[in-house]
């Protein structure tokens, strides 16, 4: 349910962009019929994006790329869709907390597929950080090393809390 009520907003923020666009890129060739064009082409744009981005990320194929092996009877603390930005793109994956590491897996669609391990004895700071400067949904994880891994999640305070539980006291 929860990925139906994204993908949906999603598509509702897609077609209210298309529609201003449309209206606006009318205004120079036909300025009749504006707002009438406008709203059909931001509506079908916006359920076609919406039943598009549901579609793909309830997708086996993608759940299935996206899994970690685990140790027999190993659990799974919290787990969710996630982009790691890696070398300037925002790759698209799954981000699964254990109770001794942050994993990373990217699925298969991007041009940069990789998995990326934390163990969370490394981690030095979780820090809430904006994507596009605005969208507060990123996490900034900060390795004791100095490395800097920047993710987007969906509920970024309960995956920063879940973190910083696990962490060992410093």
């Amino acid at each position: 349910m929860y990925n139906l009520k994204k993908s949906i907003l999603a598509g509702v923020v897609f077609g209210l962009l298309i529609a201003v666009w449309l209206m606006l890129l009318q205004l120079t060739w036909a300025p009749t019929g504006l707002l009438t064009t406008g709203i059909i082409a931001g509506v079908g744009g916006g359920v076609l994006f919406g039943v598009g981005i549901y579609w793909f990320v309830t997708s086996k194929t993608v759940n299935q790329q996206t899994q970690i092996p685990l140790a027999d009877g190993e659990p799974v603390i919290h787990s969710g869709g996630a982009n790691h930005f890696h070398n300037g793109e925002a790759v698209g994956g799954r981000l699964w907390l254990l109770t001794d590491r942050l994993q990373f897996r990217s699925h298969q669609f991007n041009l940069q597929n990789h998995e990326l391990v934390i163990p969370l004895a490394q981690i030095k700071e979780v820090i809430f950080s904006n994507t596009l400067g605005v969208v507060p949904n990123g996490l900034l994880i900060v390795a004791t090393a100095g490395a800097r891994e920047r993710f987007v999640v969906s509920g970024r305070r309960l995956w920063k809390s879940k973190i910083e539980a696990l962490r060992p006291c410093r």
